[in-house]
């Protein structure tokens, strides 16, 4: 499924598919993709001292990265959109990746109490980076991608991930309750 939404997709911002492995005796297919030297967002800005301009060019990457899967038709909801799904490339541009749980704009997400995590159709979102309207069982959409986009922004810049310390309940509660960070 994944190697479905990227077939397609051609932005400097997303990851490129180049093609799948099939293991026949085990029935596995491994999808291939270009290597990107810097490893994800979430360690690489954590790596260095980066200056607030070098953060926000990261930022400005994902929001084109983002734009693009929204812009197109039909728009494509990532779904899973944290800094350790984004990889940076030797020019130090970030790069969306892990479309596992992307989707047409138009599908539910439903909150799955015993585990804490999001399903939609057998996916999960992760928690922390997961919009009020996911926890509250509304449909998935293209402004929770950009809920989680601010949750990426706030890593790049703090090197903090949401919510840090905080157990899951808890952040279920302050998310609905707009108690943030």
């Amino acid at each position: 499924r994944e190697a479905e939404f990227l077939v397609d997709v051609t932005h400097e911002n997303v990851i490129a598919f180049e093609g799948f492995v099939e293991e026949l005796s085990k029935n596995v297919i491994w999808l291939v993709f270009p290597w990107k030297d810097n490893g994800n967002l979430r360690d690489f800005a954590a790596s260095g001292d980066w200056r607030i301009p070098e953060r926000i060019s990261l930022i400005r990457d994902v929001c084109r990265g983002v734009d693009y899967l929204h812009s197109r038709r039909p728009p494509i909801c990532h779904g899973d959109l944290k800094s350790v799904n984004i990889l940076v490339n030797s020019e130090y541009h970030a790069v969306i990746t892990d479309f596992g749980s992307a989707r047409p704009s138009s599908f539910e997400a439903t909150l799955c109490t015993s585990t804490n995590t999001i399903t939609l159709t057998g996916d999960r979102f992760t928690l922390r980076w997961a919009a009020p309207e996911l926890l509250q069982e509304y449909p998935s959409s293209l402004q929770s991608d950009i809920w989680a986009l601010g949750w990426v922004a706030y890593e790049v810049m703090t090197n903090s991930f949401p919510f840090k310390g905080v157990g899951e309940a808890i952040v279920i509660k302050r998310v609905i309750q707009g108690d943030l960070p």
